[in-house]
């Protein structure tokens, strides 16, 4: 017959024809010659079709992305769908009007194939991961089986899922093999593509093969008297696998391991007890818990159990497809039939398809003749990019097998024959029913179908805030969680959405332990470098961060040796003063370092990249914190400071520094300063001297201060003499305080001896232990192995050239035991106010112990007001060796006393004045010697203060009732400590007058009462 174009659609009515396709736009002219297809579970499959068309010129841009569905007719007259969308479409062959075409038909999951993308899912069930994906391909369908539901809604979440440079099916893939999780193709008449994703968890809940529904199908040989489609071979292959998983995982969070195992019988008849055991350490994090380890081991021992048993055949069931199981009859000779509970019922693993269409052999032969053989144009496009299935189960890997594990371009010759015979032909790899179905990934990925992409090197990332964003102040600029975790934005996340899908990373510090090490804080918007654990994507670590700014100055660039640019930044750094820095700022976001080497001539900032240490930065402020080591020749320095009161310690080269720019010299040595408080305190003594020792002399080393303590010492002593001689208060810090010989911190010695006790200790210098002995026992002896420390908490305060002590408002010395003064020469009080002396106990003055360059004695001069002398509590006694001289330049000499005052001298004169007498005694004969002699009766003058106007001690008084209202013109009486008795009526105010005393003294007033 011959193939003129007005004859093919009559060849191809679908009446007699094995094969049709169904499809709209151009696909709706195309007749189907003959096609091929392989498939497998978790795999993209792959339907190429031959068709015919008697119009060349079909637009090829038209078919592709269009849906499209295979039809095929069984051996009982049903028809089976196989739908997807058109890949690819060619022109393969033409002769004339008439044209052969080729589809490439693929599942529309096979579009996430071409999408890649880097993302971070964190705290995402596997089911809302899957739906993110999947759902973002609008248009197509997708569904969970029933046992997926289930299986899905059990699943741990685990912290982190990251999509690292992969595209969306290897993701998606990975994600559900981790979940126990697979996918195959099932036909869809409601959806938009005709056919639809389904996501199982169980194979042995898959659909059953149509044309097993009923009876089975049956084991037959392959020809057309047979009345029903069947296997006409089929093998049972055995291997020896994995008998036993473990796994082990570090969990950071909880500083433990973590384990999980799974086993089946050993399979060997060798008497092992134990088997072969697959043991994998699966990294840091990757197993949350002991029952996510278990599950993980029983996930990839079923894949290991899996493998240990297939069935390869071959056959003519039509209605064949992966994601299938099927009941096959007549299996006595296989073997297993005879096994103890053995059901033969089988899942579909992997199916390739060859079908040719029912054509009469003079079309076919026209067909070959004018657009060449079949067989050059049915062939697979490239092997589709879907996991590895792992190593070969075959041993034969030619046509005449039953399944060839390495995928060929072209379908097996056997199949081709076979199809020619009846039409169509497959081959085929299935498990047992009765065996879970699990994806295994290659040997050499550690037998992980689910390994996360792997990530060798650094790379830089982005500190940010919860809601991804790098810009914050105030408060915000640091977040945290309680490990110390910082979130994080890599480069690969995008923006747009992406922004949000940061996660939280450790960071590395230089030392780490318990309450102890270094802390380096990462604030939001910083740029940092990160190393992935095990290189695993999902286990960043900050290990540094990098200064990403461009400064506010610069050096133009000069490539071999050119001239640079005039200008730049040049006066940016001479702008910079002591106090004013310069040239800080950041061009085009980022951040600069705060020391650089740029503008180091003397003219800018003088600063030759000498500077390193550590800055911080106040939160939402400019304050700071630092610690800088300038390393500049000759001018090394080590600065600690902060700008909180402008408090600072500098050793060394002493400078101004305003930023980047080291200013004017300052001195040379050690600087301690603040604005604010200031406390220098020390536990077991503390060292103030001007007196230089040697660099390797021992800290305690104090040689100024026991000679001045030695010094203080022996002149007290002397002075405390020869007060005792002249019958003066004795010094109590020669003689003691607590006791004679004694005082509070040495009972053994007095407080000067103590003290200089104190500063010349020795202690061991071997340890801290007898160190600490020799300053409890107050060890002095200057001997081998000994070195100088103080035994006591002293503070010892040594200037060589001299002390000087200066406050601005009041200084104030206090003591527990006694205070000292002392000095080699003289000692000076200029006081502006008041000088005042108080001693609870005897304050003595003694003066002229020694001859000096000047005869003199005590002077105690008054140059405008009073001169007084008062003992409130005890006798005031003035001693002289000669005379007592007691003059007024102007005025009165007054001596006052509430009981007695008496004047002697040795010879046994005296006046006494007591109780308003003056008693005069003498031992020889009394001479009154005046102008005029007058005697009057007994007064009291203590009564007639109240007249002088300058007496030392004055009372405004004012009597008030209970009501506090003041009493006015009531009669009263006061009696005072002196004796005196006054009464008066008080005024319209309360008053009572004035009351006025030499004598500081207590007084009561009495209200009389009225007399009318």
């Amino acid at each position: 017959m011959s193939m003129e174009s007005s004859s093919l659609s009559s060849l191809f009515s679908a009446g007699s024809r094995l094969y049709a396709l169904e499809g709209e736009g151009a696909l709706g002219g195309l007749q189907v010659e003959a096609w091929a297809a392989r498939e497998a579970l978790s795999s993209l499959p792959e339907l190429r079709v031959l068709a015919l068309s008697d119009d060349a010129s079909l637009d090829l841009d038209d078919m592709v992305s269009r849906p499209v569905t295979l039809w095929t007719t069984g051996a009982d007259g049903e028809r089976a769908s196989r739908s997807g969308l058109v890949r690819a479409a060619e022109r393969v062959a033409g002769d004339g009007g008439l044209a052969r075409y080729r589809l490439t038909v693929v599942p529309w999951l096979w579009l996430a194939d071409q999408t890649r993308a880097s993302r971070i899912f964190e705290g995402r069930p596997v089911l809302d991961i899957l739906t993110s994906i999947l759902d973002a391909y609008e248009g197509y369908s997708w569904k969970l089986s029933g046992d997926a539901s289930a299986a899905v809604a059990e699943l741990p979440v685990a912290p982190y899922v990251t999509q690292y440079r992969e595209t969306d099916y290897a993701f998606l893939t990975r994600v559900m093999a981790g979940a126990g999780l697979g996918w195959t193709v099932v036909e869809d008449t409601q959806a938009p593509s005709r056919h639809a994703i389904l996501v199982f968890a169980d194979s042995r809940q898959l659909p059953e093969d149509a044309s097993s529904a009923s009876v089975g199908v049956p084991f037959h040989r392959a020809n057309a008297a047979e009345a029903r489609d069947g296997v006409q071979a089929f093998a049972r292959q055995r291997r020896r696998v994995t008998e036993r998983v473990t796994l082990l995982g570090w969990q950071g969070g909880g500083k433990r391991a973590v384990s999980g195992d799974a086993s089946g019988e050993v399979q060997s008849d060798s008497g092992e007890a134990e088997g072969l055991e697959w043991y994998d350490f699966t990294g840091h994090g990757s197993l949350a818990s002991e029952d996510e380890a278990r599950r993980q081991a029983e996930l990839l021992w079923e894949g290991f159990h899996a493998e240990d048993e297939q069935f390869l055949g071959r056959g003519t069931v039509r209605s064949f497809r992966s994601g299938t199981r099927f009941t096959l009859q007549d299996m006595a000779p296989l073997g297993p039939a005879g096994e103890k509970d053995f059901e033969p019922v089988f899942a579909l693993d992997a199916v390739e398809h060859v079908g040719i269409n029912n054509l009469p052999e003079a079309a076919r032969a026209s067909l070959d003749a004018r657009l060449g053989p079949l067989d050059a144009a049915l062939s697979f496009d490239a092997a589709p990019a879907a996991p590895l299935r792992g190593e070969s189960l075959s041993a034969q890997d030619d046509d005449d097998a039953l399944w060839r594990e390495t995928l060929a371009e072209t379908p097996a010759a056997a199949l081709i024959g076979q199809a020619r015979t009846t039409g169509y032909a497959n081959e085929f790899r299935a498990l047992r029913c009765d065996r879970a179905w699990r994806l295994r990934a290659s040997r050499e990925r550690g037998a992980w179908p689910h390994v996360a992409p792997t990530v060798h090197g650094v790379q830089t990332a982005v500190v940010v805030d919860a809601e991804g964003g790098d810009q914050a102040g105030g408060k915000d600029e640091v977040l945290r969680n309680r490990r110390g975790d910082v979130r994080i934005r890599f480069p690969w996340q995008g923006t747009g959405g992406n922004q949000a899908h940061s996660r939280w990373a450790r960071v590395a510090q230089r030392q780490a332990g318990g309450g102890m090490g270094m802390t380096f804080v990462p604030r939001i918007g910083q740029e940092v470098l990160v190393r992935f654990l095990d290189h695993d994507v999902n286990q960043p670590i900050v290990v540094g961060a990098l200064y990403n700014g461009r400064g506010e100055g610069g050096v133009a660039p000069t490539p071999a040796g050119a001239a640079g640019e005039e200008g730049g930044g040049a006066e940016l750094y001479a702008a910079a003063r002591d106090l004013a820095p310069s040239a800080q700022a950041n061009l085009v976001g980022g951040h600069a370092p705060a020391w650089h080497g740029a503008g180091a001539s003397d003219d800018a900032h003088r600063n030759a990249a000498a500077l390193s240490g550590f800055k911080s930065k106040e939160f939402g402020g400019a304050g700071y914190s630092q610690v800088v080591l300038d390393d500049s020749d000759d001018q090394l320095r080590v600065h600690v400071s902060t700008t909180q009161a402008a408090t600072s310690l500098t050793l060394g080269h002493l400078i101004h520094q305003a930023g980047n720019y080291r200013g004017s010299l300052r001195g040379v040595g050690a600087e301690l300063r603040t604005d604010a408080h200031g406390a220098l305190r020390g536990g077991a003594g503390v060292l103030l001297t001007t007196y230089a020792a040697q660099a390797g002399a021992p800290s305690g080393e104090a040689a100024g201060a026991q000679t001045l303590a030695s010094q203080a010492h022996l002149m007290a002593k002397s002075l405390d003499d020869m007060a005792g001689a002249h019958q003066s208060v004795r010094l109590a810090s020669a003689l003691g305080t607590e006791q004679a010989g004694a005082s509070r911190r040495d009972p053994e010695y007095p407080p000067l001896a103590a003290f200089h006790r104190a500063v010349s200790g020795t202690v061991a210098g071997e340890g801290l232990s007898p160190a600490r002995g020799d300053a409890a026992s107050r060890h002095t002896q200057a001997v081998e192995g000994k070195v100088p420390h103080t035994n006591d908490a002293v503070v010892v305060m040594a200037a060589r050239a001299g002390l000087a002590q200066v406050a601005g408002q009041h200084m104030q010395y206090v003591a527990g035991d006694a205070v000292h003064a002392s000095a080699g020469k003289d000692v000076n009080h200029a006081v502006a106010g008041s000088l005042r002396i108080h001693a609870g106990q005897a304050a003595g003055v003694v003066a002229g112990v020694q001859k000096g360059a000047q005869d003199a004695g005590l002077d105690v001069i008054c140059a405008t007001a009073d001169v007084s002398v008062q003992a409130q509590g005890d006798v005031l006694t003035a001693q002289a060796q000669q005379d007592i001289l007691l003059t007024a330049r102007a005025g009165k000499v007054k001596a006052a006393s509430p009981t007695r005052i008496r004047i002697a001298t040795a010879a046994g004169a005296s006046i006494l004045i007591e109780g308003g007498n003056i008693t005069v005694t003498a031992p020889g004969r009394i001479d009154v010697k005046m102008s005029d002699k007058r005697f009057e009766g007994a007064t009291r003058l203590s009564e007639q203060m109240n007249t002088w106007p300058d007496a030392s001690f004055d009372k405004d008084v004012i009597v008030r009732g209970p009501s506090g209202k003041a009493m006015a013109n009531r009669p009263f009486e006061i009696v005072r400590e002196d004796g005196a008795r006054i009464q008066g009526v008080t005024d319209a105010e309360g008053r009572t007058g004035v009351q006025r005393s030499e004598l500081l003294g207590r007084y009561l007033i009495k209200i009389l009462p009225n007399n009318d």
